[in-house]
């Protein structure tokens, strides 16, 4: 299993018409078709808000616009675009589709900004979908273009990935070190976000190497960058991570703590998803320790919180 490190305004609603249409009255609109690049902007506009069907919706009309006029370096965006979103909803099948298809337009433009995040993204979805030695050599490809294009950040996110791949493969003292090179390449240039994606990352990749007590400091480091930096997300996330590796560690009495709190920052978030799982966490780690009044009530938490997803989910049209 990869864990992986890291690694992201609305368009007002129509209003009523300001006169009501009468016989007296004839007004006339021209309505201009948009082209691809402003539905693309549209549609980049809902991806900030992960309003993912109706950025699929701007980048698909995008797309057919590009093909159209032929412009084939819009037409990778587009694509590249698409395939992103389509990897966030969890479609990974479709999003390599896509992204494959971006990437063969992309090598006509090999200077491309974008090239590399869709080598990046690509990765990703091929390391999900166990293509796992595809995956490491578009990570290594995505690293090579970031570098060639002075990208630093965009390197330090190649290389996160590709150590944490190593990793998982058994690679260990490699994918160590790659992820330490980069922590300390973040630090040096106080790029504190990556440094926290680093630690992370660090974390994660200790655990999957099975030395949790490797991974424990690398989580309390990222934590305390989470809480300086005001990133409540990623708090959370780290908050559920640790109560998690407690227990792996046989301390469900520490866990219990980081388990609470990561309930309460989920809520905080509105994230009902999260919520649930630290709910989840939270009762199993209560039933270690004999308080299973307790653990009733956080499974019942939990449990009602997974209905409401799911009548949310069966009531979308």
């Amino acid at each position: 299993m990869v864990l992986a490190g890291v690694l992201l305004a609305v368009l007002l609603p129509i209003p009523e018409p300001l006169f009501p249409p009468t016989d007296l009255l004839h007004v006339t609109i021209s309505v201009r078709e948009l082209n691809g690049r402003e539905l693309l902007r549209i549609g980049e506009i809902h991806d900030v808000q992960n309003h993912h069907l109706e950025s699929l919706t701007y980048y698909e009309q995008a797309l057919a616009s590009f093909r159209r006029n032929k412009r084939h370096r819009d037409e990778a965006v587009a694509l590249f675009k698409i395939g992103s979103v389509m990897e966030r909803q969890g479609r990974r099948e479709a999003a390599a589709a896509r992204l494959e298809e971006s990437l063969r337009l992309f090598e006509k433009f090999p200077a491309h900004p974008m090239y590399p995040f869709a080598l990046l993204t690509l990765g990703r979805v091929s390391a999900w979908l166990g293509a796992r030695e595809q995956a490491g050599r578009l990570f290594e490809r995505a690293r090579d273009r970031f570098l060639q294009a002075g990208d630093l950040q965009g390197l330090g996110t190649s290389k996160l990935q590709l150590g944490l791949l190593w990793i998982s493969d058994g690679r260990t003292g490699e994918g160590v070190n790659l992820l330490q090179e980069t922590l300390k390449d973040a630090q040096a240039r106080r790029d504190d976000n990556q440094a926290l994606a680093a630690s992370l990352a660090l974390g994660d990749g200790w655990w999957v190497a099975g030395d949790l007590a490797a991974a424990l400091p690398y989580y309390r480091e990222a934590l305390t960058m989470a809480r300086r930096q005001q990133q409540p997300r990623f708090e959370a996330q780290l908050l559920h991570r640790l109560s998690a590796l407690l227990e792996a560690m046989g301390q469900p009495e520490r866990a219990i703590e980081f388990a609470e709190s990561a309930v309460t920052s989920y809520r905080l978030l509105r994230d009902p998803s999260g919520e649930a799982a630290a709910w989840t966490l939270l009762a199993n780690l209560l039933s270690q320790v004999g308080e299973e009044q307790r653990a009733d009530d956080a499974r019942e938490r939990a449990l009602l919180l997974y209905q409401h997803q799911q009548i949310v989910v069966h009531a979308i049209p």
